[in-house]
């Protein structure tokens, strides 16, 4: 795979050929070189390309982009998530499927936070049914939580608290929240077993192919808050 082409949650082929043309492009003209950011230019094997523009704090999807290496594109990331409105609190609310992760939430949130649960974002944008997941659609669904958050970041609004649902088991997923939003991360774990059972129990057949990816993804973070076998305070199906 090409450089600058490495598979990114949330992009579509389209827009991964067109970040990877934008790299040779560079490299074409100027070789392995990243222009910096608040650093001078140096050599680097890892460029990248993004947007300028995020799309999600009012630039385009097929906006300019920019190239950096990928230890410069994170610096930039982290500076643009400066920008975090005082007051709003982001919590990442992580785990494998079937570990209560809605509940949790509703039995947290106040009436007037915000939630952006990737499963019932989902829903809404199909009419395939509950819980069923279209793999061609999870681009756009994931497009539309970003937006959101992004938006959050521009200020301009009385929300206080933003709680975010995602199975999120990569390190590098969960550490991104923290670096761009600022979010606090809680994990919810339950053994596989249990939510495997569960899933049986309430879900379509597919569902327990989720719970076995996440644990075989999953990668631990000390950062982390990691409550296991965490008791909801009443009896509710886990979601």
């Amino acid at each position: 795979m090409a450089a600058g082409a490495r598979k990114r949650p949330g992009y579509t082929r389209r827009e991964r050929i067109r970040r990877a043309d934008a790299v040779r492009a560079w490299v074409a003209e100027n070789g392995l070189v990243c222009p910096g950011w608040q650093r001078d230019p140096h050599p680097a094997g890892d460029l990248t390309a993004d947007h300028i523009v995020p799309p999600g704090a009012g630039g385009s999807e097929a906006g300019e982009l920019r190239v950096l290496c990928r230890s410069c594109n994170s610096a930039r990331g982290a500076s643009m998530a400066d920008r975090r409105v005082p007051g709003l609190e982001i919590v990442l609310v992580a785990g494998p499927a079937c570990a209560g992760k809605n509940t949790y939430v509703r039995q947290h949130a106040d009436p007037e936070d915000l939630v952006l649960d990737l499963d019932a974002l989902n829903e809404a944008m199909n009419l395939a049914g509950p819980r069923v997941h279209i793999p061609a659609h999870l681009p756009f669904v994931c497009e539309a939580r970003d937006a959101v958050l992004e938006r959050l970041l521009l200020g301009g609004h009385q929300v206080r608290r933003c709680w975010v649902i995602s199975t999120a088991p990569e390190r590098a997923r969960r550490e991104h929240y923290r670096r761009r939003y600022g979010a606090r991360v809680v994990v919810l774990w339950w053994p596989e077993e249990t939510c495997l059972l569960r899933a049986m129990r309430e879900r379509p057949p597919e569902w327990q192919q989720y719970v076995r990816q996440w644990f075989d993804r999953y990668e631990p973070d000390p950062k982390d808050t990691v409550l296991r076998n965490w008791q909801a305070a009443r009896e509710e199906p886990a979601r």
